[in-house]
């Protein structure tokens, strides 16, 4: 395998795993919002769910400029 077809291979190995972690926030996000709207309005939960939101935007983001 020439150092070419190994960066390639290495990029997209990485794509996946960040596509893949994307994803799961995105169900982790789904998971806090529905606690929230459930009434569990707690300022912990109201963070973590900002911070998801945030992560999986920069993670498009990045996945976006690949």
């Amino acid at each position: 395998m020439t150092t070419t077809t190994a960066l390639a291979h290495t990029r997209t190995a990485h794509q996946r795993r960040l596509r893949a972690a994307t994803q799961r926030l995105v169900i982790e996000l789904g998971y806090l919002e529905h606690c929230l709207t459930e009434g569990l309005q707690d300022a912990n939960l109201r963070a973590a769910a900002a911070g998801l939101d945030t992560a999986i935007d920069c993670l498009n983001s990045r996945l976006a400029e690949s």
